[in-house]
């Protein structure tokens, strides 16, 4: 037997059913499983912005040398009959430098301190000191070079480096004015290095 149910709740009987109803009301430091990502995003936006103003920012530049070859003979062979032609852009010229002394100035014989190919006069359009490096000059140098040493014919290759000071425009004309001239190939494997 079952009892019939009253039509309508009592107001007691209404306010219990709701109180049950909710959901209970959650403490301040439990917030429901919700994870609150904002502070860690901030430290995470000021470690970024730290570390992004600390890096330098560098150029990638690719430059085609390929390192110098090993040769069979050995190594006191190869001193004996090459040239190992090294080019030094400096601040003052070129410096051209065989396998035994450095090259004088006019690519004129052995010579000492001064720079084998100098820088000329510029216009100011050129240059910001009045000089400018003598590119015609260290090609023509290179090919006498070429032409007039013994055994230099089959050089192949001749390394180049510079002064930190130097601009890196300056490097990339000097490489490529050993590279090749008018008349031909004069030492088409430029190897770029630094002096130690």
């Amino acid at each position: 037997m079952t009892t019939p149910l009253p039509d309508s709740l009592t107001a007691a009987q209404r306010a219990k059913i709701r109180r049950l109803s909710q959901p209970d009301d959650v403490a301040p430091d439990e917030e429901a499983g919700e994870l609150n990502i904002v502070p860690f995003l901030d430290i995470i936006t000021n470690v970024l912005m730290f570390v992004l103003a600390s890096i330098s920012v560098t150029f990638t530049i690719s430059l085609l040398a390929e390192p110098p070859k090993q040769d069979r003979r050995g190594p006191g062979k190869i001193q004996e009959d090459t040239l190992n032609l090294t080019v030094i852009v400096a601040s003052d010229g070129y410096f051209i430098k065989g396998r035994a002394a450095s090259i004088a100035e006019g690519c004129a014989g052995i010579g000492g301190g001064r720079p084998t190919v100098p820088r000329v006069p510029a216009a100011p359009t050129e240059s910001f000191d009045g000089r400018k490096y003598d590119v015609v000059g260290l090609q023509k140098c290179a090919r006498r070079l070429k032409e007039e040493v013994p055994n230099a014919a089959a050089e192949q290759q001749v390394l180049v480096t510079a002064n930190p000071n130097v601009p890196f425009q300056e490097i990339t004309r000097a490489m490529d004015a050993v590279r090749r001239d008018e008349k031909g190939d004069l030492f088409p494997n430029v190897v770029f290095t630094v002096l130690k």
